[in-house]
C-alpha cells in the first residue's frame, strides 16, 4: 500500500521567461516521451532535490546569496556523482 503524502498548495508569482522555462521542460518531456509532467510536479520535484542536500538558510540575508547557497550545494552533488578521475 503507498502511503498517502500530506500535500499543501502553494501560489508563487513567476516572471514570464521562468514560466516559459517550465513550458519548455513540459513540452520537452511531452515530446520525447509521450508522459505528461505538469509544470507543478517539475517544481515540486527541483524542491525534493534541492532538500536531499540538508542545505541550510540560516544567515541568508538576500535573495542573491539564497541563489549562490543553492548554486552551491547543487555544484556539491553534481561533484559527489562524478566519479574520481
Amino acid at each position: 500500500m503507498k502511503k498517502k503524502m500530506n500535500t499543501h498548495r502553494v501560489v508563487t508569482f513567476l516572471t514570464r521567461e521562468e514560466l516559459e522555462f517550465l513550458d519548455k521542460l513540459e513540452k520537452d518531456i511531452m515530446f520525447s516521451t509521450g508522459r505528461f509532467i505538469s509544470r507543478s510536479q517539475i517544481l515540486q520535484d527541483m524542491a525534493e532535490l534541492l532538500s536531499t542536500t540538508h542545505m541550510s538558510a540560516a544567515g541568508i540575508k538576500s535573495n542573491e546569496e539564497l541563489r549562490q547557497r543553492m548554486l552551491d550545494e547543487i555544484a556539491r552533488m553534481k561533484q559527489k556523482q562524478e566519479p574520481n578521475t
